[in-house]
Order: C-alpha cells, then structure tokens, then sequence
C-alpha cells in the first residue's frame, strides 16, 4: 500500500529542524518508491515554497518526481460521504483533508500525516486507514 503523505508530514521533511521520527519515515517510503500525492497537498506546499530559493526548488523537484492521484467524481463523491458521516456527528472537517481522504480512498493508499487529527476521524468514519508519523510505533 502506497503512502499519501498529507502536507502537515512534508512540512515536518522539508523543515532543517523537523521531527526525526517523521522525516525518516518519508526517506524510508521514497526509497521505496511507495509515495503517492495529490493536487490539494502539492497547492498547500506550494503557498510556502518560493522556487528562487535553492531547498524550495529541490524540494518542488522532488515533489514533482511523485506519481499525483487523481481527484475525480468517485474520490469527490467518496470525500463527500466522509464529510457527511462526521458532520452527522457534529464534527467538521476542512475540505482539503476530504479530499485528501477520498483520493486516498479510492486509490487504497493510507493517508500518512504529523499530528492531523482529522485524519484519525476520517479513518474512524469509515475513510482510509492513516498513519501518524508523530506517535511512537507500537
């Protein structure tokens, strides 16, 4: 199964001082070859990234080196699902990280993030499995 890494997870790779834990992690699966992204994370890295400055401009080749899921009617539908379940319990979820859930739903990728809660409750609303870089392995 391929790692959608959410951009919360990339943030923590690309930053000097990120979170050890989470940037090996990322090497790992890279090395792999088991990363997928999609369209909502690439624009939410590429708000901060400024591609004159030399580890911005790595780093959108790095990126650009990743296979981009697509974000079509059956992961939109699947997202709206998602978002429905968890507004019926009261909760609302930003609609990027829908959509992250439902790409990586129905490409059966599991969502790989540092800390995003919203993923958990995706998960437990019944969207793709998740992986919190952050937490200690069990």
């Amino acid at each position: 199964m391929s790692a959608l890494i959410d951009t919360s997870a990339w943030i923590e790779f690309f930053k000097p001082e990120g979170i050890e834990r989470v940037k090996r992690a990322v090497v790992k699966a890279l090395e792999e070859g088991a990363v997928v992204t999609a369209s909502p994370i690439l624009v939410e890295l590429l708000v901060g990234m400024h591609p004159g400055r030399t580890p911005d401009a790595r780093a959108i080749e790095r990126l650009r080196a990743l296979e981009a899921v697509e974000l079509g009617w059956d992961a939109c539908v699947r997202a709206g699902r998602l978002g429905r379940a968890l507004a019926r319990r009261g909760r609302r979820v930003p609609t990027v990280d829908l959509l992250i859930a439902g790409a990586a739903a129905v490409g059966e990728h599991e969502v790989w993030h540092a800390g995003d809660r919203h993923f958990v409750a995706l998960q437990e609303a019944g969207g793709p499995p998740q992986r919190d870089l952050t937490a200690a392995p069990a």
